[in-house]
């Protein structure tokens, strides 16, 4: 049975949102997200994101000047996705189902099941700051990818705070990028 990762970007204040365009992925970043993303059965988006996501890496395929760029479009693009949206909404982005979400304990039954049947390989939860927020308040996952950007955003959406309860984790791996990017992967303890 494979995880549930939530995979995320933060700032050193801890800031989310990225409104200001301060996250900054270089080539090594690229290659490590190509090598995760073999282990993936299923990426997990919210609708809020989605349409952006898609509108990106459907372009980056055909038209990024980043070979590596191109790379990634294509797994992504190739790999399942769920949406999960409170309302209906139209799905642009290939390989793309939609998970309406009514309350809290169809998204953990239906998550599990997910998990059950993924082969081995694992889910990761990769936007935006709602959908985090609903998995951590549920306790649902068994993994965190926090990539920490070597910026003080100053403003914007910080994830943590006035969650409840307390989750310890456990440092399993750490990776410094180019740039002053840091990887930090947990598990939880």
């Amino acid at each position: 049975m494979g995880n549930i990762i939530l995979y995320l970007h933060k700032s050193l204040d801890g800031v989310v949102s990225d409104p200001q365009r301060w996250m900054r992925f270089g080539d090594d970043m690229l290659e490590d997200a190509l090598a995760y993303y073999d282990t993936l059965d299923t990426v997990v988006v919210g609708g809020h994101t989605y349409r952006s996501m898609a509108e990106y890496w459907q372009a980056a395929e055909k038209t990024s000047v980043s070979l590596l760029e191109r790379a990634f479009a294509r797994k992504i693009n190739r790999i399942n996705k769920i949406v999960l949206t409170r309302s209906p909404m139209e799905l642009v982005w290939n390989h793309s189902q939609q998970l309406l979400l009514s309350d809290r304990e169809t998204l953990i039954r239906d998550m599990e099941k997910l998990k059950r049947e993924s082969g081995g390989k694992h889910i990761s939860v990769e936007s935006g700051i709602r959908t985090w927020r609903l998995f951590l308040q549920a306790g649902l996952f068994d993994e965190m990818r926090l990539f920490v950007h070597p910026v003080i955003a100053g403003q914007g959406e910080k994830l943590f705070s006035g969650l409840e309860p307390e989750v310890s984790m456990r440092l399993q791996n750490r990776i410094d990028f180019e740039g002053g990017v840091v990887l930090l992967h947990y598990r939880r303890a």
